[in-house]
């Protein structure tokens, strides 16, 4: 059964998506294209129902020059039959036929003017003219006259048609905008959606390359402008995980070819210490050098176990774990030695389950606890704490000593990397970088702060999905 994704997933891709410049360039367009559409519709109402006032100006004007006609070829008799056949065939008022005499006596029609007139004129009813009956008012008409020896002529069409059809035209305008802007947005969704699908899939890979992962690659078989950045991503992670490899072959190699004649050369010199007829001085110095043979052996190994870690051969190991418990049993392990340093080891714990390597995560708390023992002065009180913090456990490892300038806490998770009044202490500048490479493998994260006084270690791991 496929899995459903997780609401704070959603949230976070749906949050991802809006702030997304592919939605915003796409949102953009879609008002582009709803403004061309409403500027069409806006241009398109004017010239339609400019359009239709012409024609039925145009139409009043052929029916009094049919009357004007009428009267010129059969007289004025004619011409009142004409007006009355023509009044009985229109109905609601469609068509509005005058004849008025010389004298401005309306002699027949089936509308009212207070003058006549010659040429165009629009007409209301009520205002301009009267109906005879019961006919509403506000009518609209476009009306035409003619001059002729007997009088005039006049006729008019009533323009209701046209406000009809201008609501009709708006409405279509409307709803045809309507489907515009759900079509548009419906489009700019999918296609920033789809653009932001690919610029995660970047993302994602790019993240993790920033985290130390450089084995995945973008799978965009795209050629437009994301697809050729993917291909230039691949090509730039190909021959960074080459480099990457090869220096950590390199550091991996040497670490392990001179780890073994350090070990021989100390073996060597083991024996010395032992004979009682060697001056003190000469003693002092073999001491010296088993000494720093052994330092120098803890470095290879530190090195190699970096080198192990982030090459991946240690997440066979992974398994649920009690972070709480594992903590707990590493105070019990290094609170008597705190003491014997003359510093103060405390716990608060409480149960956490992670997903991870025992040993491994043992290790990087123990480094955390040893370099605190070791840069604080005597009488420090260091303490370790395990809570549940949103979805991730945080472990922190704090104490009161002098802690790290701000400015240089990025640098300390450096290989080899020590301040400045480190230099002459024990160490190799290599254990906070363990502490990282532990953290990265296990898809967690290590923080610095001040802890006013002294420097708090933060550990944050992702929570067990068990």
């Amino acid at each position: 059964m496929k899995a459903t994704p997780h609401p704070s997933r959603l949230r976070a891709g749906a949050a991802r998506l809006l702030g997304s410049s592919s939605l915003r360039l796409a949102a953009r367009l879609t008002l582009i294209f709803v403004a061309a559409t409403l500027l069409a519709g806006v241009v398109s109402v004017p010239l339609l129902t400019g359009a239709l006032k012409d024609r039925l100006r145009a139409d009043a004007r052929q029916m009094a020059e049919a009357l004007a006609a009428t009267w010129q070829v059969a007289g004025l008799v004619d011409l009142h039959a004409q007006i009355a056949t023509n009044i009985a065939t229109t109905r609601d008022f469609a068509n509005l036929y005058l004849f008025i005499d010389n004298s401005g006596r309306i002699v027949f029609g089936n509308f009212h003017l207070p003058e006549p007139f010659v040429g165009a004129r629009e007409l209301v009813s009520g205002r301009d003219m009267r109906l005879p009956g019961p006919a509403p008012e506000g009518l609209g008409f476009s009306a035409y006259g003619l001059r002729i020896p007997a009088g005039y002529v006049m006729a008019a069409r009533q323009t209701t048609a046209l406000d009809e059809v201008r609501a009709i035209v708006i409405r279509s305008v409307a709803l045809g905008l309507a489907l515009a802007i759900l079509l548009a947005v419906a489009v700019a969704g999918v296609l920033a959606w789809r653009a932001e699908r690919r610029i995660a899939r970047l993302s994602d890979v790019l993240t993790g390359a920033a985290g130390g992962d450089l084995s995945n690659r973008i799978r965009d078989g795209g050629s437009d402008d994301i697809g050729r950045i993917a291909q230039a991503v691949n090509a730039m992670l190909d021959q960074l995980e080459l480099t990457v490899e090869s220096l950590r072959q390199v550091s991996s190699d040497v670490a392990h070819d001179l780890r073994t004649p350090i070990t021989r050369l100390r073996s060597s010199l083991e024996p010395l210490m032992l004979r009682e007829d060697l001056p003190e001085d000469a003693a002092a110095e073999v001491a010296l050098a088993v000494g720093q043979a052994d330092r120098i052996v803890r470095i290879f190994n530190a090195v190699l176990r970096i080198a192990q870690i982030e090459g991946g051969g240690a997440r066979p190991r992974f398994a649920p774990l009690d972070l709480g418990q594992l903590v707990t049993d590493l105070h019990e392990m290094l609170e008597p030695v705190a003491e014997e340093l003359g510093h103060s080891l405390t716990a608060d714990v409480a149960p956490v389950r992670v997903e991870g390597d025992r040993d491994l995560l043992a290790q990087a708390i123990s480094n955390l606890v040893e370099n605190a023992f070791r840069h604080c002065p005597a009488s420090a009180r260091i303490s370790l704490a395990v809570r549940t913090v949103g979805a991730e456990a945080l472990l922190t490892v704090t104490d009161d000593g002098p802690g790290i300038p701000g400015p240089e806490r990025e640098a300390v998770f450096r290989r080899f990397y020590r301040l400045e009044r480190s230099r002459n202490s024990e160490g190799s500048g290599l254990g906070l970088s363990l502490v990282a490479a532990v953290l990265r493998l296990h898809g967690g994260r290590v923080d610095l702060e001040d802890a006013q006084p002294g420097l708090r270690v933060l550990l944050r791991l992702p929570l067990s999905a068990g």
